[in-house]
């Protein structure tokens, strides 16, 4: 099912398999900005991640002594989610647990996506409600991709500029993207990472204390795709390694993928929320797109 959202700005859309947006297109130059999933890079557009962020070993992790496995980015992204709500101005998809769900998590919970649209800045509320009675464990994070360049030039033309950043670190990861513990001093040129492919060749660049804001420019456009996430501890840039692909993914993170050599016992496992029963646990980013 698909679930549609415009104003005078911007016309969204979001499909029910893994409540991912399908479009985000300018009413006024008609530009569509969001990564179209082209096969020949990324079949993916903006996938939602829940209840885990990155991969783990063995695709395994522990919880009260028993041993769960769970893919890349969790279930949300390859679940079917009901639209349950669909205004002018904002929809919501929802998941709540089943025996699926339960097989690889072994909560009773009720997780949403709601996009809502005010002028030019979309907003992604991620939500969940623990409907057990003991407490739950998750990380949650977004994915999604943009079309880069999206004014004309080339991908090297493009820059993503950061302009709340602190002591920027960068979360380094192994070959095979497993989390290594360092975390370096990222250098940043003019408070902006400079894209070009090869920045990509071994993964995503994972970085915190970023300030909560990522704005991607151009060197010859004045429009601008202004990220913000500011309750959300971590920033990853992202493009198919090794490729000359057309995009760049923004993901902000609320934890980390598995450490190398670990199998992640939930309990103690790095930035996971721990979110009581009857509880509820809210999450917001967005993008405003900015044309000249």
């Amino acid at each position: 099912m698909i679930g549609k959202i415009e104003n005078e700005y911007l016309v969204v859309e979001a499909e029910s398999a893994g409540a991912q947006l399908k479009s985000i297109r300018s009413k006024k130059t008609g530009k569509e900005y969001l990564w179209q999933g082209d096969p020949q890079f990324w079949t993916g557009r903006a996938y939602n991640l829940f209840p885990i962020i990155g991969r783990m070993i063995n695709n395994q992790y522990t919880y009260g002594g028993n041993t769960y496995e769970m893919l890349l980015h969790g279930f949300v992204r390859r679940s079917e989610l009901a639209l349950t709500e669909n205004t002018e101005n904002s929809m919501t998809f929802s998941l709540s647990d089943s025996e699926v769900t339960r097989a690889q998590y072994p909560f009773a919970f009720r997780f949403s996506v709601t996009y809502a649209l005010e002028k030019n800045r979309l907003s992604v509320l991620l939500k969940v409600e623990n409907t057990g009675d003991r407490e739950m464990i998750f990380g949650v994070g977004g994915h999604p991709g943009f079309h880069v360049p999206f004014d004309g030039g080339a991908f090297e033309d493009y820059f993503v500029e950061f302009p709340n950043a602190g002591d920027v670190r960068q979360c380094l990861m192994s070959d095979d993207c497993f989390m290594t513990g360092e975390e370096p001093a990222y250098p940043l040129t003019d408070r902006a990472v400079a894209l070009r492919h090869d920045l990509f060749d071994c993964d995503a660049i994972v970085l915190k204390n970023t300030g909560g804001l990522a704005v991607v420019k151009g060197k010859h456009t004045k429009d601008e795709i202004r990220f913000s996430y500011p309750d959300l501890k971590y920033m990853g840039l992202w493009h198919k390694p090794k490729t000359q692909a057309p995009f760049l993914c923004l993901e902000p993170w609320s934890a980390l993928p598995a450490s190398v050599g670990k199998v992640d016992a939930f309990e103690s496992k790095q930035d996971m929320t721990h979110l009581p029963a009857g509880e509820t646990y809210q999450n917001t980013y967005s993008m405003e797109i900015v044309e000249s």
